[in-house]
């Protein structure tokens, strides 16, 4: 963070994960009424504590929340809400918060994901799936062939990126397990 109350930040990183958790649980959504206002405050907020610098801060934060998740949301793969929810957060915290969060998010998204697809049935048929693609990859004679994603299995992911980026900002786990995405 950036040249600004680490409570503020905190206050807001919780308020925005809690309200995106449950509107995305709720109606499978994280609404634009939540992301652009949190974005936009995030940049003004570090124009005003932290000057020209924390703006810079602010952008590449909020760049390298649509960098990291835009290409997933481009493939299908997740929704635009929280590519936008990330953004908003990178605009509070900056790149490297988006980073960790980035990480953390998709380890705890796929914990829950298997745990979704298991109780739901689904386990077997993606395993076939991610079975058929290696085997596609790896045997000369086949072409190779992406796993196809399975539209109609929804999760909704704002729960583990909130859960990432309150970890995040409380704790900042990778740092303190040794495994620091940045020098």
């Amino acid at each position: 963070m950036f040249g600004r109350t680490d409570q503020l930040t905190i206050f807001v990183v919780i308020v925005i994960s809690a309200v995106a958790a449950v509107t995305d649980l709720a109606r499978g959504r994280v609404y634009n009424w939540l992301t652009f206002p949190a974005l936009f405050l995030g940049v003004l907020t570090s124009l005003m504590f932290a000057g020209m610098s924390g703006l810079g801060q602010s952008i590449l934060g909020a760049a390298a929340g649509l960098f990291i998740f835009g290409g997933f949301f481009w493939f299908g793969a997740m929704g635009g809400g929280d590519v936008k929810l990330l953004m908003a957060l990178g605009a509070w915290c900056g790149a490297r918060y988006v980073e960790e969060v980035s990480v953390l998010s998709v380890l705890i998204g796929g914990v829950l994901a298997f745990f979704a697809m298991l109780f739901t049935g689904r386990l077997k048929s993606f395993v076939q799936r991610i079975y058929h693609f290696f085997l596609t990859i790896f045997v000369k004679e086949l072409a190779v062939e992406a796993p196809k994603l399975d539209h109609s299995f929804k999760m909704p992911f704002a729960v583990p990126m909130s859960i990432a980026a309150v970890w995040v900002v409380l704790a900042h786990p990778l740092e303190k397990w040794g495994l620091p995405l940045w020098p």
